[in-house]
């Protein structure tokens, strides 16, 4: 069980992300761009798309094939809601997908394993934020929502050039501690946080599993 899940079950599924919440909605402003990175079926997309209003845009990226139809009619009447049927990560590649058991998907990610060991194994194609922002396909963010099932760093190593643009505001991550280590990943939660802090952020845990960097100014 990672750190996050167990954080969870000792203060109750109903108020674990409570305090992250009410940070990371805080954080944003009307007409900012919001990443909604891991977005599974919808519910911060949907939020995020409230808050920021008819000015601000939401890209909401999910690779999961099942979880894209539960997001698509879960965004289908919001005009400023993007959905992105990619997954990201340090750069283009080609990469195993698992889908997750739960009911609602939301433990779906990519695997370090040949494709076709499991059922629910497929391959995915990744990109990274970079990327998609120098080819015009994205606009900026001003605030990104990171939730990727221990895949966080990989896609902060993708967004290396957006970190130092000071458009971009604020970082709301959950760190996966459980599955960082098992993909012997240990030191991913310090490499995070030092590629954070180099790129101009103050840090703070709301939680036990939970980060937020915002830009000093």
């Amino acid at each position: 069980m990672g750190l996050n899940r167990l954080a969870a079950s000792l203060f109750g599924a109903g108020g674990y992300e409570d305090r992250f919440q009410k940070v990371m909605l805080g954080a944003i402003r009307q007409g900012d761009v919001i990443w909604d990175v891991g977005a599974n079926v919808g519910l911060y997309s949907r939020k995020f798309s409230d808050i920021s209003g008819s000015s601000g845009k939401v890209f909401a990226y999910e690779p999961s094939l099942a979880n894209l139809q539960r997001l698509n009619e879960a965004v289908a009447t919001l005009a400023n809601v993007t959905v992105m049927p990619v997954a990201l990560g340090e750069g283009e590649d080609v990469v195993v997908f698992e889908q997750g058991k739960d009911p609602l998907g939301a433990t779906s990610r990519i695997v370090d394993k040949a494709a076709g060991e499991s059922a629910g194994q497929v391959e995915i194609r990744i990109t990274s934020g970079d990327l998609l922002i120098s080819s015009g396909a994205v606009a900026i963010p001003n605030v990104i929502k990171i939730d990727t099932e221990g895949f966080e760093l990989d896609v902060l190593l993708g967004l290396r050039q957006t970190l130092l643009d000071k458009r971009l505001r604020v970082l709301c991550i959950e760190m996966h501690f459980g599955l960082l280590q098992e993909r012997g990943l240990p030191n991913a939660p310090s490499d995070i946080e030092k590629l954070l802090v180099s790129s101009g952020f103050s840090l703070a845990w709301p939680d036990a599993s939970h980060i937020v960097a915002a830009r000093i100014t």
